[in-house]
This record gives structure tokens, sequence and C-alpha cells, in this order.
């Protein structure tokens, strides 16, 4: 059995074949240019500027994000400032106020201890009278005792009083 097959005429196209399929890729090529050309171009075209304003939008946006945090770092950096200010004022009121208030207890103090002063000095001024007239009174009394007398003359009584001043006087 043998098989005949045409080598030559399957590997060169034929002539009238191959006419036909070049002139009906020529109408097709014709159809597209005429009808579809100019609408792929707008599309292409459209979708060019779409890219190109899409990336000038997303350079604009990292540009404005840039601005925004340059101004946030700056606010922040002013709020930082702000709160330290207003930290340093606090501490210098707090310790003003703190020297207020040790100055009027200071005051207060040496106002007491002065008050307490004078009325211990007052007292010891009463205290020492009182020792005085307490002296004269024995004294009178022991003098009345030793003459026999109940009443004593006033001036008897103002010659002591004179005596226990000089006495109190020599011993301060």
């Amino acid at each position: 059995m043998s098989i005949d097959v045409d080598i030559v005429g399957q590997l060169v196209p034929n002539v009238m074949t191959m006419i036909v399929q070049l002139c009906s890729t020529l109408v097709l090529f014709l159809l597209v240019k005429k009808f579809l050309w100019k609408p792929i171009q707008n599309f292409f075209h459209t979708r060019e500027e779409k890219m190109q304003s899409d990336l000038a939008a997303g350079e604009q946006a990292k540009k404005d994000a840039l601005t925004d945090r340059q101004k946030a770092l700056e606010e922040l950096n002013e709020a930082s400032d702000q709160s330290a200010q207003i930290v340093d004022a606090a501490q210098k009121e707090a310790r003003a106020q703190r020297q207020t208030i040790l100055d009027q207890a200071n005051t207060e103090a040496a106002a007491a201890r002065k008050k307490a002063k004078q009325q211990i000095e007052a007292d010891r001024l009463n205290m020492a009278d009182d020792m005085k007239k307490e002296m004269v009174d024995v004294a009178m009394s022991a003098a009345g005792k030793l003459i026999g007398e109940k009443s004593v003359d006033d001036l008897d009584r103002k010659s002591v009083h004179d005596f226990v001043e000089k006495a109190a006087d020599h011993e301060e």
C-alpha cells in the first residue's frame, strides 16, 4: 500500500487562494481603518490623558501631604514650646506664691514673738510692781507690829515704798 501525497502541492500554496486571502485582509484592514481607527485612537488618547491627570493628581496629593506634614510638625513644635512656657510660668508662680507665704508666715511669727515679748515684759513689770507692793505691805505690817500701832500713816507708807524702789533699782 502506498500513499500518494502531493508534497509539492502541500508546500506551495495555491495562487488563487492567496489572492483571495490578501483581498479579504485588505478589505478588513480598510474597514478597520475607516470605522475603528479614529475611535481606537481617541480611546487611547483619552486613556493617556486620564493617566497623566491621575499622575498629576497623585503628585499634587503628595505635595499637599508633605505640606500638611510640615505644617503639623510646626504646630506640634509650637504647642510643645507653649506647653514648656506654661510649665515655666506655673513653676515661677508657684515659687513666688511659696515665697509670699513664707514671708507672710515669717512676718506673722515675728509679730507673734514681739507680742509675746511685750506681754512677758508687761507681766514681769506687773509682777515686780505687785512684789514691791507686797514688800511695802509686809514692811508696814512688820513696822506696825513692832511699834504696836494698828494704822500707819500714808507718809510712812510712801517712804517705805521709795526705799523698796531704790532697792529694786539697785538690784537691776
